[in-house]
């Protein structure tokens, strides 16, 4: 992909709610350290030091938000809480949700080995756009972004309920030593262009269909399903 702004990121500024005065913070965020490397003769260089403030930012952004919201926990359950919100798969998952992946600038080597779905680089992407958001509009621009796409999980972890893996308890409830029920994922729609796909997945639990979700990646939809299917069986 070529190192410039284009519409497809412009679509990623509409999804977090946030557009970049200086477009050089966002492709910066987005740049890797493999294309950086193939790229150093014409002075371009890697998300790495974005990333390192990202994390800090997260850090205290999420810490601050569970700090003011459970004020009858002390600092060892806040530490594990927040790690729980800033680990690598939940900002990989965030970033897949807003479809980071497709945007990155990779070296041709980490292009052939899977880059765009690489968790590590996911997750590292998402603090280095953090950071971008703080240097290009300041602390308020980036703290209303990183509370929007991580609210749902800060609400998750508070309540005890952050999962990641929504797939394997699904699986995991439907096989117990008293029943056995069988679950099946079935891909019912592909919609969009090759980097803006999204796809549409079906729960059929016992060859009955229980839910539909829909995600930029088959694994986020099927995930999303799987939640929603464990939602309703708890009802």
């Amino acid at each position: 992909m070529e190192r410039k702004y284009l519409p497809e990121h412009q679509k990623l500024e509409k999804r977090i709610s946030y557009t970049f005065t200086d477009k050089e913070f966002l492709l910066l965020a987005l740049t890797h350290s493999t294309y950086a490397y193939e790229h150093r003769q014409t002075g371009v260089v890697s998300n790495q030091r974005l990333e390192f403030l990202g994390d800090a930012i997260l850090d205290f952004i999420v810490g601050e938000e569970m700090y003011k919201r459970r004020s009858d926990w002390n600092e060892g359950k806040l530490s594990k809480t927040r790690a729980l919100v800033v680990c690598e798969k939940t900002l990989a998952k965030e970033a897949e949700k807003l479809g980071v992946g497709a945007l990155l600038f990779l070296g041709k080597g980490e292009e052939g080995t899977g880059g765009r779905d690489k968790i590590s680089t996911l997750a590292d992407t998402m603090e280095s756009l953090f950071a971008a958001i703080y240097l290009d509009g300041g602390f308020d621009s980036a703290k209303k972004v990183v509370l929007s796409c991580l609210e749902p999980y800060i609400d998750q972890a508070l309540k005890g309920e952050l999962i990641f893996d929504y797939k394997s308890r699904l699986l995991e409830k439907a096989q117990t030593k008293h029943e056995t029920h069988q679950v099946l994922f079935d891909v019912v729609n592909e919609d969009g262009p090759v980097h803006d796909r999204t796809f549409e997945v079906a729960v059929l639990i016992d060859g009955r269909e229980i839910v539909r979700a829909k995600g930029r990646s088959k694994k986020q939809a099927e995930q999303e399903a799987s939640r929603l299917a464990l939602d309703l069986w708890k009802t």
